[in-house]
C-alpha cells in the first residue's frame, strides 16, 4: 500500500477474550485489536461495519487512556496518591505522556487526586502516629511529590493551631526519661548533644530545640551548682 492510502478493512469475527471484560476484533480474516468493554460499546462495534485506518487510531488510543485510567484507579485503591505519584508510576508502566497528561486532568476534575488535601490529611495522620516539626513534614511532602508551594501553604496552615514548643517539650521529656530512665541526667552537655540531635532529626527548628533544651535541663544544672 502506497504512502498516504487510505485503508479500509472489513470486521470479520468479534470474540470475548478470556479475560473478563475485554473483546477480541478481528478484520479480514486477521486480528486487529483488542478492546476493553467500555470502548468496543462505546463504538458499538459490529460484523461487518467497514473500519478504516484512521478509525482505528481512534480506538487504539481510546483504548490506552481507558488503560491508563484503569491503572491510575488502582493505583488510588490502595491508597491516596500524588500527582506526581501517579505519573511516575504511569511512567513506569510505559503510558504515554498524552495519555498520563489526560488520566490527571479526568483524575484532577472529578476530585480523585488533590496534592493540597493529600498534604492536609498525610500531616494530621503523621502528627498524630509520630510528632515532628514543620522542617521533617515538609521534607516528606516534597518527597510525595507535592509541590514547594502547596507544601508551604498547607504546612503553615496545618501547624497554626498546633504548638511545635509544646509537643517538641513533650517529646523531649519523654526521649529524657527513656535514655536516662526517669534519672537526673549526670552528663548535661552529653545528654543536651543528644537531645538537640533527637529533635532536630525530627524537623524542629533550632530556636524550639534551644527552648526545650532550656525548659528540660535547666534545673538539673541549677541544682548541679547549688
Amino acid at each position: 500500500m502506497a504512502p498516504g492510502t487510505r485503508r479500509i478493512m472489513r470486521i470479520t469475527r468479534i470474540e470475548r477474550q478470556k479475560k473478563r471484560g475485554r473483546w477480541n476484533v478481528y478484520a479480514d480474516g486477521e486480528f486487529l485489536i483488542g478492546l476493553s468493554e467500555d470502548i468496543f460499546l462505546q463504538f458499538g462495534l459490529r460484523v461487518g461495519d467497514e473500519v478504516t485506518s484512521e478509525q482505528l487510531d481512534a480506538l487504539a488510543r481510546a483504548e490506552s487512556r481507558t488503560m491508563a485510567k484503569r491503572a491510575a484507579m488502582r493505583l488510588l485503591a490502595r491508597r491516596p496518591r500524588t500527582i506526581r505519584e501517579i505519573r511516575d508510576r504511569l511512567r513506569v508502566q510505559e503510558f504515554s505522556d498524552a495519555d498520563i497528561n489526560t488520566t490527571i486532568d479526568d483524575l484532577k476534575e472529578s476530585g480523585l487526586v488533590n496534592d493540597a488535601e493529600f498534604a492536609a490529611m498525610y500531616i494530621r495522620d503523621t502528627l498524630a502516629l509520630r510528632p515532628m516539626g514543620k522542617l521533617l513534614v515538609k521534607r516528606k511532602l516534597l518527597l510525595h511529590g507535592i509541590d514547594k508551594a502547596t507544601a508551604d501553604h498547607v504546612v503553615d496552615q496545618a501547624f497554626h493551631e498546633h504548638s511545635q514548643d509544646d509537643a517538641a517539650l513533650l517529646l523531649g521529656r519523654k526521649y529524657l526519661q527513656r535514655v536516662t530512665g526517669g534519672s537526673t541526667p549526670s552528663d548535661n552537655l552529653k545528654v543536651r548533644r543528644r537531645l538537640a540531635a533527637f529533635l532536630g532529626r525530627r524537623g524542629y527548628s533550632w530556636e524550639i530545640i534551644q527552648n526545650v533544651l532550656k525548659s528540660l535541663l535547666k534545673s538539673s544544672e541549677e541544682e548541679g551548682t547549688s
